[in-house]
């Protein structure tokens, strides 16, 4: 529809297109920063996975590189951290390199050797996108760490019920944060939270957390969330993989459309010009 001009700008754009439009449409096609991260849901009351080093070795031997160059090219960038960095100037830690070697020792000092490593499911919604993210990931957990891996595909609904209840081992998950700051993120994985989801619990989080609250100054909530961040990958009950980007295609008769991390676009200041 929008080739054809019976729209002016689209929500997203299909991953297989957008080399494709790229190279067609280099005028029209946008890829904008988005506030938001891909990242991995880990069942923390499952073994091995209660084992944060099995954790780390599982996030150790992601090549978030390949993974947005060669897998969602969509300008993604490589996340090493759980919220996306310069919210309002803040800079979380980055810790999540990728490093198999490294990877493989944690799973010896975890006394997990490779060849005991149970095969697990990895959970997803219905999307091609997902679909080969899964996939690459299944690869590379392989390649790296001899670890088998079946794919559970379902749809949104099973989805979430299987989450909620804990019916899990990894899962696909994204959060887009509600407003531009670190908190809309580190509150997720608050103990109570109904969106951690991971079985993960950690006092001196919620603590760093509730100081974060209580802070005067931006400075001073900063350092709380950063100490916060490095608790959180560290423990790694989820495994960041990239930051979101926005890819739409928007016709050149529009005006007043400024990309923005909140995606947000008042349309009383959009109109067309022709």
């Amino acid at each position: 529809m929008f080739r054809n001009g019976q729209l002016h700008v689209t929500s997203t754009v299909p991953l297989e297109k957008i080399e494709v439009y790229s190279k067609q449409y280099p005028n029209l096609i946008h890829i904008d920063p988005y506030f938001g991260t891909y990242y991995l849901r880990v069942n923390v009351k499952k073994a091995p996975f209660d084992n944060k080093l099995v954790r780390k070795a599982l996030s150790l031997s992601i090549n978030r590189k390949e993974i947005v160059e060669k897998v969602a090219k969509g300008g993604q960038i490589p996340a090493f951290s759980f919220t996306p960095p310069d919210p309002n100037s803040y800079f979380p830690p980055t810790t999540l390199e990728y490093d198999p070697v490294l990877a493989q020792s944690l799973l010896k000092e975890a006394g997990v050797s490779q060849e005991k490593l149970p095969t697990f499911e990895y959970l997803y919604n219905t999307s091609e996108g997902h679909q080969k993210l899964a996939q690459a990931f299944q690869q590379m957990w392989k390649q790296n760490l001899n670890i088998d891996v079946e794919l559970a595909n379902t749809d949104w609904k099973v989805y979430l019920s299987r989450q909620n209840i804990g019916d899990y081992t990894i899962a696909r998950a994204g959060w887009i944060g509600d407003y531009p700051d670190p908190k809309t993120f580190l509150d997720m994985m608050v103990s109570d939270r109904g969106n951690n989801q991971t079985g993960w619990s950690n006092y001196e989080y919620d603590n760093l957390l509730i100081k974060a609250a209580q802070s005067p100054s931006q400075e001073e909530r900063f350092k709380h969330f950063y100490k916060a961040e490095q608790i959180l990958m560290e423990e790694l009950p989820i495994i960041p993989i990239y930051t979101y980007t926005r890819v739409y295609m928007l016709n050149q008769d529009v005006k007043g459309w400024s990309p923005n991390l909140l995606d947000s676009h008042p349309y009383q200041f959009v109109y067309l010009e022709r």
